[in-house]
């Protein structure tokens, strides 16, 4: 019987995943489940390990280093080359614009980042924008009830165009890396206070529990 007990106590490679991705998602973390990977860990064991990354990982500040990392990690993950990935590499070369936005939505995903770096047609999105202000004086002097149709259809093909966007906001890797850390960087600013140790803890012994 405590043979068994203790082999039920060890935590298999495919366990961690999901404990470590469930602890993403509830801690809004980008901590990479492969890093526990290189041994068998014990509930208890597991449970001090994970305290102390997540710990670090929610009080470290954001910098441009930092989301380089968490960004080729998750590139990585999605089976691709970390070796691909340099400071001036051309987002446009490195994603093709036909599976641009399920690429981004994925690598999004798996660095456990909101990848908002796709734009729409920046000419095509400045004529309705245009169009929908020029229809309001056309209300007020003429119909409101044309104007309104003409605001709503404007309206709708920006929101298509958002949602179909495929340009990227940026030119290179380096720049979006840039971007996302002082993104990251003003959120953890607008919350100084980081999540107490104890909260951490009794967050991780939930999940634990669940596996």
């Amino acid at each position: 019987m405590p043979p068994l007990l203790i082999m039920s106590e060890i935590f298999s490679k495919q366990q961690i995943d999901r404990v470590v991705t469930e602890l993403n998602s509830r801690l809004n973390c980008s901590v990479n489940p492969e890093d526990f990977h290189q041994h068998d860990y014990s509930k208890s064991s597991l449970k001090d390990l994970l305290l102390q990354r997540y710990s670090d990982n929610l009080s470290g500040e954001w910098t441009t280093e930092r989301a380089i990392h968490v960004l080729k990690t998750g590139w990585v993950k999605m089976g691709k080359s970390a070796a691909e990935l340099h400071a001036d590499t051309s987002l446009s070369t490195l994603i093709s614009s036909s599976d641009r936005r399920r690429t981004v939505s994925e690598w999004s995903v798996a660095s456990g980042l909101e990848l908002d770096v796709l734009r729409p047609n920046s000419l095509l999105n400045g004529l309705l924008i245009f169009l929908f202000f020029a229809f309001i004086p056309l209300g007020i002097g003429m119909d409101w009830f044309i104007s309104g149709i003409g605001m709503a259809i404007c309206a709708l093909g920006i929101f298509i165009l958002g949602k179909t966007a495929r340009n990227f906001k940026m030119e290179t890797f380096g720049q979006m890396a840039e971007a996302i850390a002082w993104r990251m960087y003003l959120q953890q600013q607008k919350s100084p206070v980081t999540a107490p140790l104890q909260s951490i803890e009794e967050e991780i012994k939930r999940v634990l529990n669940e596996f």
